[in-house]
């Protein structure tokens, strides 16, 4: 039973037959006589090596090279013989459309060497091969490490053909494999070395915010532009996650799923009350997700037409405002098509400084007298035309107005204390200055611009308002009374003196 197994085995994996009728002087074979071929019992394993070079990887990733098929040769028939090595075998035969596959079926499926998985058809060798990396993965397949000299990587391998994997990127690599086959050449067989170009992609997100300044962001909204990177799977990639991650500090306010615009490439897609993303054929490409303060775009990549996609969307700050509030954006992304892992991408951190305005009111040139109930209106333009909010000083003569993008503001009072003179003149002020020594933090969490606002008391109070203020005035009459008598005696005398 065993021995009609073999056979059967045999029959399916029937080899791919090279004959010539030359005298063959360059081949070289194993010195293990345990190592022969299944379907030709007289050819030995084939020692011949050549290189194996991959051009246009990225630099700094890694990559293994597995072997698909072995070489053997009959030196009494002059043949070649090409088998699946063991491993790839038994990955054949546990898959139903692929364990009746012969060596010749193998050879069809391409015209040569593959390192595009974007073929349209279901009989592409790139198909085949690429359920064989999670097989390789689930069952420790050994390969052989491949050695990098910029942006080429290259290998000194036995005859035969390789599957190139990368063993740690993060960018997106459609497979590749590379035959190194015996050809003959005169009077000898020559195995020649053999180049290929991959194929690669790479996934990436960007954020950016909208203008802030000389705004108050706890009333007016600002924009968060996410740019994601899509990365170009092949057609036969079993794992295409691409998934934005964005989480809000607590000091930020989403406003809401009905804000968020998302663009594929340049054309804007359709987003409705439950977040579902939808093109023009109706076609889900993307579903939005709201836990909490994490914003999750979930896209399907087989919807995605270009290398690109836009999410922006609207935000408030609020009372728990700080100096700096932060907006962190991730990528969750398949590095590997055809198993199920996937790499997230460091963070992009986007944060939107705010800042205060703090007003210290007090009287004439005594700052030990602090003056309340002093009212302010603050504007964002010298025309006073944008009010950015009010500042009412307390029992300490002190104000603040939080929430302050960083830029210029103007300061104009609009109620004074009573008994005080209003200030009629407007008063600029620069706020979020990098010299912090200008400023006042409070609690380390904001940062205010100090502006000290003195009031001058109004004309002369009436008497019940104080006995220094008549007492000095009295004190005044009288001197100018005194004044008026002596200079009027002066002039009499000289009078005198004349007629005299």
């Amino acid at each position: 039973m065993k021995r009609n197994f073999n056979k059967i085995i045999g029959s399916v994996l029937a080899t791919f037959l090279l004959v010539f009728a030359i005298k063959v002087n360059a081949i070289t074979i194993t010195t293990d006589s345990s190592r022969v071929g299944i379907t030709d019992t007289n050819s030995t394993y084939v020692t011949n090596q050549a290189t194996l070079t991959v051009t246009g990887i990225q630099v700094g990733d890694s990559f293994k090279a597995y072997k698909l098929l072995d070489t053997f040769y009959n030196s009494t028939s002059n043949t070649v013989t090409y088998e699946f090595t063991s491993s790839f075998k038994n990955y054949l035969l546990s898959i139903e459309a692929y364990k009746d596959y012969t060596v010749d079926d193998y050879y069809k499926l391409t015209s040569g060497n593959i390192t595009s998985g974007s073929t349209k058809t279901t009989s592409t060798l790139d198909k085949l091969v690429s359920g064989y990396v999670s097989y390789i993965k689930n069952n420790n397949v050994v390969g052989t490490d491949m050695t990098q000299n910029g942006n080429t990587i290259s290998a000194t391998l036995d005859a035969g053909a390789y599957l190139v994997l990368p063993v740690s990127t993060n960018k997106v690599y459609a497979v590749m494999v590379g035959n190194l086959d015996f050809e003959a050449n005169g009077n000898d067989w020559v195995l020649n070395n053999e180049s290929i170009v991959a194929k690669v992609s790479e996934a990436g997100v960007t954020k950016t915010v909208s203008d802030t300044s000389s705004k108050n962001l706890m009333q007016e909204e600002f924009t968060y532009t996410v740019v994601g990177t899509v990365p170009q799977y092949p057609t036969n990639a079993v794992n295409k996650t691409y998934k934005i991650v964005d989480t809000f500090a607590d000091s930020i306010t989403f406003s809401g799923i009905s804000n968020v615009v998302v663009k594929d490439g340049t054309t804007n897609l359709v987003v409705d009350t439950n977040g579902n993303v939808k093109d023009t054929s109706g076609n889900v490409v993307a579903i939005i997700t709201v836990n909490g303060q994490v914003l999750t775009i979930d896209f399907n990549i087989d919807y995605v037409t270009s290398t690109t996609v836009t999410v922006t969307y609207k935000a408030k700050l609020n009372d728990q405002v700080k100096w700096y509030n932060n907006n962190g954006v991730t990528l969750t992304y398949s590095n590997s098509p055809y198993t199920n892992d996937n790499m997230t991408t460091e963070n992009v951190n986007v944060s939107v400084g705010a800042y205060g305005i703090e007003i210290f009111k007090y009287a004439g040139s005594d700052k030990d007298k602090a003056l309340a109930s002093a009212e302010f209106d603050i504007f964002a333009d010298s025309a006073l035309t944008k009010k950015v909010g009010t500042i009412v000083t307390n029992g300490d003569g002190i104000g603040r107005l939080k929430g302050l993008g960083k830029g210029t503001y103007y300061i104009r009072e609009t109620k004074a204390p009573t008994g005080y003179q209003i200030i009629k003149d407007t008063i600029e002020v620069e706020v979020g200055s990098d010299d912090v020594a200008e400023s006042r933090l409070t609690d380390n969490t904001l940062q205010y611009e100090v502006v000290e606002i003195s009031n001058a008391a109004t004309g002369i109070l009436p008497y019940t308002g104080g006995s220094g203020l008549l007492f000095y005035s009295i004190i005044g009459i009288v001197i100018i009374g005194i004044g008026t008598v002596v200079t009027i005696k002066i002039h009499k005398k000289k009078a005198l003196n004349v007629t005299e």
